[in-house]
């Protein structure tokens, strides 16, 4: 029972007291009677009674309709206000003025710049420090780019199996040394590479070979697709302008032809209309073939594809698949476009690297393709492709039971295969978009934020895709449970 100062009045007595001069009734001298029986004044029964009426009042008033505000009481210690600070700073792209303005309009409190500055730094420092404790299980996939501000790099560096951030470093120089560097660090750590996805960047390279680094190293699909598009563009916006010139000579040659004309001035033209039409033609062709032949490129690459008029799937042949860039390569050159030329040459340069993923897919299920029957083999790539909508989980146990006994092995390895198929820096690229914004909401790279960003995403769940309901790490570590190890509560810090 609640604790009350008067102890020999207890909950129930109260009730009575406050029933009794709450009775509009009462005789009079009643107050004076209770308070000479209960040892009490006057005033405490008078104000006893008020509290009673107000209580009854409350609660039988209107109330506005609709679900009740849950109200909770919030203690703003020091340690609070550091992971406010912190999460403002991580979780969206806040500069230090930011923050403090955040603080002031949510929480009512003033934060020094100093105090915010400071608080950024300890926990940069602590995050650091756990970043270099993580270590894959298995072998990475790398994924090596580099992300400028105000002509400064950071070298990034990804797993594009988990999408797990492995580095993020401000340099001064994106160089053979810095590279190297940042790889042998990461390899005394113990991250152990499965090969290495990049640009045309000479440093990756270089880097890597100074770094002793020696595993496959594959050229960036992602870029390739890129100048792909900016190339379609070109020649799409030059068929457009080729079929506005041939158009305008068709209606020069109709006013002309006709025996009156619009008001005005007569139509303008530079070329006839055989010519102009000619190159109408031409434009449209380019632009046709172009985009054709950049679809086959794609497709020549892919790990797998379905047989055209059917529904089954197959291995892409690393033969198949040269013949088709070889053949490519050759029409582009054909088409008479110097930009166009220039990107079937840069494409004819990397070509072995392009195919070497389908080599290496073909020597690791060379052993399990032999007697397989091809309709299995479809059924096992086709599960593969849509194991997300199947609802199949290739990390659980028991994913391969709807296949027989002596299959399910041979499905093991195929999907194991696939899974490590790699050959694009695409999510280096994705990271880096989400990056942005904060390097350029504090106009550059502070050495506190790229710590707190790596680690933050490297905790963060993933709300769709195939890493849906997962982080990086592919553990439960929730953010509260880092922002506890980054910032140690002080004992001696006293509620605001």
């Amino acid at each position: 029972m609640t604790y009350y100062r008067l102890l020999h009045l207890d909950l129930s007595t109260r009730f009575e007291l406050a029933l009794e001069m709450l009775n509009p009734s009462r005789p009079w001298g009643l107050v004076t009677l209770l308070s000479d029986i209960y040892g009490v004044s006057r005033k405490f029964l008078y104000e006893l009674s008020h509290k009673a009426e107000s209580s009854i009042l409350k609660a039988l008033d209107g109330q506005a309709p609709g679900r009740k505000p849950k109200t909770e009481t919030l203690i703003l210690d020091d340690n609070h206000k550091q992971r406010s600070i912190v999460t403002l700073a991580t979780v969206i792209p806040a500069s230090i003025r930011g923050i403090q303005t955040c603080m002031e309009e949510l929480y009512k409190t003033h934060c020094s710049l100093g105090y915010i500055s400071q608080t950024l730094q300890q926990a940069g420092e602590a995050a650091k420090k756990q970043n270099h404790l993580v270590v894959p299980k298995q072998p990475v996939l790398g994924e090596a780019d580099e992300i400028f501000q105000g002509h400064h790099p950071c070298l990034t560096l990804v797993d594009g199996d988990s999408f797990a951030v492995l580095q993020l470093s401000p340099q001064t120089s994106r160089d053979a040394v810095s590279w190297g560097i940042s790889f042998i660090e990461m390899q005394e750590r113990g991250v152990d590479f499965l090969d290495l996805a990049c640009d045309g960047a000479k440093g990756i390279r270089a880097g890597a070979k100074e770094a002793g680094l020696y595993v496959p190293i594959r050229p960036d699909l992602f870029h390739l697709t890129r100048e792909a598009s900016r190339l379609k563009n070109h020649l799409e916006s030059l068929a457009y302008k080729a079929i506005e010139v041939a158009e305008r000579a068709r209606r020069s040659e109709i006013e002309a032809n006709a025996g009156h004309h619009r008001r005005g001035p007569h139509l303008k033209v530079i070329k006839s209309v055989p010519e102009s039409e000619r190159q109408e033609r031409e434009s449209i062709e380019r632009y046709d073939l172009f985009v054709w032949l950049c679809e086959e490129i794609r497709q020549s690459l892919e790990p797998f594809g379905a047989i055209r008029w059917t529904s089954e799937y197959i291995l892409t042949s690393s033969t198949q698949s040269r013949q088709t860039l070889e053949t490519a390569i050759e029409l582009m050159k054909e088409l008479g476009s110097v930009k166009v030329k220039e990107y079937a040459q840069d494409i004819e340069r990397h070509i072995d690297e392009l195919i070497a993923p389908l080599l290496w897919l073909e020597e690791q299920l060379s052993c399990f393709r032999v007697g397989l029957d091809s309709r299995m083999e479809s059924t096992i790539i086709w599960s593969y492709k849509h194991r997300q909508e199947l609802g199949i989980d290739d990390a659980r146990e028991g994913c391969f039971e709807g296949f027989p006994l002596d299959i399910r092995p041979v499905v093991q390895a195929y999907w194991s295969a696939l899974k490590l198929f790699h050959r694009s820096s695409s999510l280096a690229e994705s990271l880096h978009s989400w990056l942005r914004p904060y390097f350029v909401m504090h106009r550059g790279i502070p050495e506190w934020l790229t710590p707190l960003l790596q680690i933050y995403w490297n905790h963060h769940t993933f709300r769709r895709g195939k890493r849906k309901g997962k982080n990086p790490l592919g553990d439960d570590t929730r953010w509260s449970e880092v922002l506890d190890i980054l910032l140690k509560p002080d004992e001696g810090s006293k509620a605001a």
